[in-house]
């Protein structure tokens, strides 16, 4: 009887650990988003719809701008042009920044879950070494993120407008250098 009652003690201090957990980890992971309905009369998009987007096959995309994210470094390797794509998964909305020649890559990637947000930066490549698996990707820390956007909610198909700015530590000890990112950005959610 007596482990009876403490398989049972264990079982509710699990049950209630659990979402005492991913709610702390909700509010302090996650940074909160800002709103201003009034985003998206922003001139900065009324360029874009006139300004091409330069992309790194061609010179420039058929339709018009969808961001202007710059981002510069310690070391400042020079100047990269990011596509926007947004979509919506059940649980979240995905927000990427994403440069790259179709084998390898990178970017950056915005988690927005109700009015909170994760940034993390991402690689991607087609050279598959034997032991990637282990490779537990490069250190990185989010130093401040900040994110505006237009609504508070969407759904698929909505438009979208935002602002983005960022700062990353990248690596550590004498490696480390400082990245910082910001711009404006626009889309239809798919």
């Amino acid at each position: 009887m007596r482990k009876i009652k403490r398989l049972l003690l264990f079982i509710g201090i699990v049950t209630v650990s659990i979402p005492v957990f991913i709610a702390a980890y909700y509010f302090i992971a996650l940074k909160q988003n800002e709103t201003d309905p009034y985003l998206s009369k922003n001139l900065i998009f009324k360029i874009f719809d006139k300004q091409k987007q330069k992309t790194i096959f061609v010179g420039e995309s058929e339709g018009g701008k969808s961001n202007n994210l710059i981002i510069k470094t310690d070391t400042d390797t020079g100047e990269e042009f990011y596509n926007c794509y947004i979509s919506d998964n059940k649980l979240s909305l995905d927000i990427k920044f994403s440069v790259g020649d179709g084998f390898s890559g990178g970017g950056y990637e915005l988690e927005i879950i109700k009015n909170r947000h994760q940034l993390s930066p991402y690689h991607y490549t087609d050279v598959i070494r034997p032991f990637d698996f282990l490779d537990t990707g490069e250190y990185f820390k989010i130093l401040e993120s900040r994110l505006i956007l237009n609504k508070d909610s969407y759904k698929k198909g909505d438009s979208i407008y935002g602002y983005t700015a960022f700062k990353i530590q990248r690596r550590y000890g004498p490696e480390k250098y400082i990245e910082e990112g910001k711009g404006y950005f626009k889309g239809i959610i798919n």
